[in-house]
C-alpha cells in the first residue's frame, strides 16, 4: 500500500507514478518514506600528505548532488592531557562550512577527520560520511619560492583582464626515478621529490595565484585526477586533461568558471594530425624527403591542447587556449620546429577557420631558448630553409623547408633569464605567447628572485615543487 499526504494512492497508478517524493511506503505496521535519486557519495578521501599552512582539498565525487553543495565540518584530534600517549577517538571541531581546510601550526601532530553531508542545491541532504587522514599534519617548509608572487595575486583580476599561467609541474613519472634522485636532482631532499609533498606544495601555489586560466606540462593522471583537478575545482576552475599515450603523462587546462565557458575542444597529437589530417599533407609530403627525421617525428608522443573559451561577461569575446609540450632533446631543434610548424597550423584552423579572427595564447614548455629556431619561427612568423635549427643533429638529419604562419605572436612574459633551472642547466624554455592584435599585457608577475631559487642550490627544492617556474601575467582585450 502506498500513501501520499495521507491519503492512501490507488492501485492502478502505474509504479512511476506511485513512487514519487514524498510517498509512503506501508509494509505491516512499518512506513518507508520513498525519496528519489537521493544525494549520496561516491568517494570522500584527504591526501596522504598533510602539512601546516598549506590547503586541505579533499576528493569528493557524488550522484545526485555536487561538492559545492555539500556541507563540510573538520575535526582534529584531541590533544592528549599530559603529554603522553594520542587519547585516540577523541574529536574536537576545527572548522565548519569549509570546503578547503588549511590546518594551522597549531595542528602540527594531530590527524585530521572529516565529515561531508552531500547536498544537491535543492535543500535536499543526504547521509554523511567521515574520513579520517591517514597520517598528522606535519610542520611546513617555511618561506616558499612563490609566496612573494602571492602578494600581486591575491585577488581574481577584472572582467576586461584574463590572468594566464604556464607550469612544467613536474611529471611524479620523472621525479622519482633512481636516475633523477642521483643524477638530475641529487641535491633535493629525497622526500621533496615525492608526489603527496610536491602536491602540497603545487596546490597552495596554484591557488594562490587567483588565475583566470592555468595550462599545465607533465601532469600524471593520477595526479590530475585524484589531486589537481578536485582541488582547482574548490577554487572555482574547471579542468581539462589531453594524455600522451606512451607517457601516461599530459597537459591540462584549467579555465575560471564564473568567467569563461567551454565552447570547443580541439586537441592532437603531432604525429597522428601529421599523418592523417589533411591540412598537413603539404608539411607531410615535404617531410617525407627525409625519412630519418619523419620517423623520429613519428616517434614521439607530444601532444596539443587546444580550447576555445567564451567570456561569460561578454559572449562576443572567445579565445582559442592552447597548451604544449614540445619534444625535450638537446639536439632535437629540427623536431621541435616540424611538431611547432604542425601545432601552428592546427591553430590556425580553429582560430581561423572555425572561429574567424579569434584571439590566441599558446602557453606551454616548448624546450627552446630565445636563440632557437623554433622561438624566431613563433616570433617573426617564418623560418628559412638555411636555419641552423635544421641541422641541430647533424647533416645526416638534416631536413631543410622554409616555414611561415599569419599570427602576431608576442612572448608576454619578455624572455627570462631561466625558466628551467637544475644543477646541471638553466634557461628559458618557457612561454606565454599572445596574439598581439588583440591583447596586451597588463602585468607580468615577477619570478622568484635568484637568491629564492638557489636557497637550496636548484630545483626543485623543500620550497619549490617542480624544476620548473611558473610563468604567470594579466593580459587584456585591445
Amino acid at each position: 500500500l502506498f500513501s501520499r499526504d495521507g491519503a492512501a494512492v490507488a492501485e492502478e497508478v502505474p509504479n512511476a507514478a506511485a513512487w514519487q517524493d514524498g510517498a509512503v511506503l506501508h509494509i505491516g505496521a512499518a512506513r518507508y518514506r520513498v525519496e528519489r535519486n537521493p544525494p549520496a557519495l561516491t568517494e570522500l578521501r584527504l591526501p596522504r600528505s598533510l602539512l601546516a599552512g598549506f590547503p586541505v582539498c579533499p576528493k569528493v565525487s557524488a550522484e545526485f548532488a555536487a561538492p559545492q553543495h555539500c556541507l563540510f565540518r573538520w575535526f582534529r584530534e584531541q590533544r592528549p592531557a599530559g603529554g603522553g600517549d594520542a587519547a585516540g577517538e577523541a574529536w574536537v571541531e576545527a572548522a565548519a562550512d569549509e570546503r578547503v581546510f588549511t590546518p594551522s601550526n597549531a595542528l602540527v601532530g594531530l590527524r585530521l577527520k572529516l565529515r561531508c553531508t552531500p547536498g544537491d542545491g535543492e535543500q535536499r541532504y543526504g547521509p554523511a560520511r567521515e574520513v579520517e587522514s591517514s597520517g598528522p599534519v606535519e610542520a611546513g617548509p617555511g618561506a616558499c619560492t612563490f609566496d612573494a608572487r602571492h602578494l600581486y595575486t591575491k585577488k581574481v583580476c577584472g572582467q576586461g583582464s584574463v590572468r594566464a599561467v604556464s607550469y612544467n609541474i613536474l611529471a611524479d613519472t620523472y621525479a622519482q626515478t633512481e636516475f633523477s634522485r642521483t643524477v638530475l636532482y641529487p641535491y633535493c631532499a629525497p622526500y621533496a621529490l615525492e608526489i603527496d609533498y610536491r602536491q602540497n606544495l603545487l596546490k597552495k601555489e596554484l591557488a594562490g595565484y587567483s588565475a583566470d586560466l592555468i595550462c599545465l606540462q607533465e601532469v600524471d593522471k593520477s595526479v590530475f585526477v585524484d589531486s589537481l583537478a578536485p582541488a582547482l575545482d574548490a577554487f572555482g576552475l574547471e579542468g581539462l586533461f589531453k594524455i600522451k599515450e606512451k607517457q601516461h603523462e599530459g597537459l591540462a587546462t584549467f579555465y575560471r568558471r564564473d568567467k569563461f565557458s567551454l565552447l570547443s575542444q580541439h586537441d592532437i597529437a603531432f604525429s597522428e594530425a601529421l599523418l592523417s589530417e589533411p591540412l598537413h599533407k603539404e608539411l607531410c609530403d615535404q617531410l617525407a624527403k627525409y625519412p630519418v627525421v619523419q620517423e623520429k617525428v613519428l616517434q614521439r608522443s607530444s601532444v596539443l591542447q587546444v580550447s576555445v573559451l567564451q567570456s561569460t561577461a561578454d559572449p562576443s569575446r572567445k579565445l582559442c587556449v592552447a597548451n604544449t609540450h614540445l619534444y625535450w632533446h638537446p639536439k632535437g631543434g629540427n623536431i621541435r620546429l616540424i611538431q611547432i610548424a604542425v601545432a601552428l597550423s592546427h591553430i590556425k584552423h580553429v582560430a581561423c577557420d572555425l572561429y574567424p579572427n579569434i584571439p590566441v595564447i599558446f602557453c606551454g614548455d616548448f624546450n627552446s631558448t630565445p636563440s632557437s629556431g623554433t622561438y624566431s619561427f613563433i616570433s617573426s612568423g617564418v623560418i628559412a630553409e638555411d636555419h641552423e635549427d635544421w641541422v641541430s643533429n647533424g647533416e645526416e638529419e638534416r631536413c631543410s623547408m622554409s616555414l611561415t604562419h599569419p599570427f602576431k605572436l608576442l612572448s608576454a612574459c619578455g624572455e627570462p633569464a631561466y625558466t628551467n633551472y637544475v644543477g646541471g642547466f638553466h634557461g628559458c624554455l618557457d612561454y606565454i605567447f599572445i596574439d598581439k592584435n588583440a591583447l596586451e599585457v597588463e602585468q607580468v608577475i615577477p619570478l622568484p628572485s635568484h637568491e629564492e631559487v638557489t636557497t637550496h642550490q636548484a630545483l626543485p627544492s623543500v620550497s619549490h615543487p617542480s624544476d620548473h617556474i611558473a610563468l604567470i601575467c594579466d593580459l587584456k582585450w585591445k
